[in-house]
C-alpha cells in the first residue's frame, strides 16, 4: 500500500503552488476546476516517481481555508540540504517555527510555515 495524495485546502492556490514549486522543485498539473462541485485544484508533483502527490485546492463554498492540523514532512536528501533550504526560505521572508535540529528519532530537520500557515519539516 502506497500513500496516494495528501490535499491541502487554501485560501490562495495560486500562491501556494508557486511556493511549493518555488522551494522543492515540483511540477503542477494544469487548474482542475469543477464548477458544480465547487472546488478548484493542482496536483504538484516531485522528480521522485515513489513520492507522493500533493494536491492543493480550494472549495468556493466552504469560506477561508483552515490551516490543517497536521504538518507535511519534505526530505532534502542530506543535512547540508535542510540548512540551505531553511537559509533561502528566511532569506525570502519565510516564517521559521524551527531552527534545523537533531530530533529525538535521529533526524535532522527544520520547521517552516508555508504560505497558508501549514507546518513543513524540512527534513534530511
Amino acid at each position: 500500500m502506497r500513500l496516494s495524495h495528501i490535499g491541502i485546502e487554501a485560501g490562495d492556490i495560486e500562491r501556494l503552488r508557486y511556493w511549493y514549486m518555488r522551494y522543492f522543485a515540483m511540477t503542477s498539473s494544469d487548474l482542475y476546476s469543477d464548477a458544480e462541485r465547487g472546488v478548484r485544484c493542482y496536483f504538484l508533483r516531485s522528480s521522485d516517481p515513489a513520492a507522493s502527490t500533493l494536491e492543493i485546492l480550494n472549495y468556493s463554498d466552504r469560506g477561508p481555508a483552515v490551516p490543517a492540523t497536521a504538518h507535511l514532512a519534505i526530505s532534502t536528501g542530506s543535512r547540508q540540504g535542510v540548512d540551505f533550504l531553511i537559509e533561502l526560505l528566511r532569506t525570502d521572508g519565510n516564517a521559521i517555527v524551527r531552527e534545523p535540529f537533531v530530533a529525538v528519532n535521529g533526524c535532522y530537520m527544520g520547521v517552516v510555515l508555508d504560505p497558508e500557515g501549514n507546518r513543513v519539516e524540512i527534513t534530511e
